[in-house]
């Protein structure tokens, strides 16, 4: 079943009087459950299509429907509302407030999306404890290790379960064993059924998928499962 349809989707930006095509014509779909890794360099456009697939920015050109919900017609209060019920981010420098703990951060978008304390706690416990962990669920980000913070967020992302878990560079500021151990987690989720959307440049990160798309100069270039 499709949950993202992407159709024809052009961006455009404009620099300096000049004209910059970040996406030319780009058409993907994404069924329900793939582990699917959007690759390519800088520059590449896979970071403008994250954005537009997180609803974080609109196509300028093209339909995008998620979850059979057609983006492109949707105020900005409305892509609000759907980044924070079917979208989980996880970011490359793990974006976790540093005053709050692990629980707290990991709680945000459910106190965004107006559940009431006790409504909220199952969500988050059972977030932590899917991550391994619920015993640092008191600790501060500066207290947790750099692999710790990451898995805090991935717990954020999962707590309002998401339809998609968009995941931009998710190892690129740790080492490479805990970034093995970020991807084995990834992967462990997507076997549980969610859908996993990794954004990177590292063809080895890539390979952890089971489909990769690359990209170059604003165009998708290959498709492979």
């Amino acid at each position: 079943m499709t949950l993202i349809h992407i159709e024809n989707v052009s961006k455009y930006y404009y620099m300096g009087g000049e004209t910059i095509r970040a996406l030319d014509d780009i058409s993907l779909d994404i069924e329900h459950g793939e582990f699917v890794a959007i690759m390519g360099p800088s520059g590449s456009g896979k970071s403008t299509l994250m954005n537009i697939i997180g609803c974080l920015d609109i196509a300028d050109k093209g339909a995008y429907d998620l979850d059979g919900k057609a983006i492109n017609l949707l105020k900005d209060t409305q892509l609000a509302e759907i980044r924070n019920q079917k979208i989980g981010f996880v970011f490359q420098s793990f974006n976790l407030l540093p005053r709050l703990s692990a629980y707290e951060n990991v709680e945000l978008p459910l106190i965004y999306r107006g559940m009431t304390k006790r409504e909220r706690e199952p969500y988050v416990l059972q977030a932590l404890e899917s991550v391994d962990l619920l015993d640092r669920r008191g600790h501060l980000p500066s207290e947790l290790s750099g692999g710790q913070q990451q898995r805090v967020a991935i717990a954020r992302a999962l707590a309002g379960d998401p339809s998609i878990i968009l995941a931009d560079e998710p190892t690129g500021a740790l080492d490479s064993k805990t970034g093995v151990e970020i991807l084995d987690l990834l992967k462990k989720l997507n076997a549980q059924g969610r859908t996993i959307v990794l954004i990177t440049h590292d063809l080895l990160v890539a390979k952890q998928a089971k489909r990769i798309v690359r990209f170059r100069d604003g165009r998708m270039h290959e498709d492979v499962s």
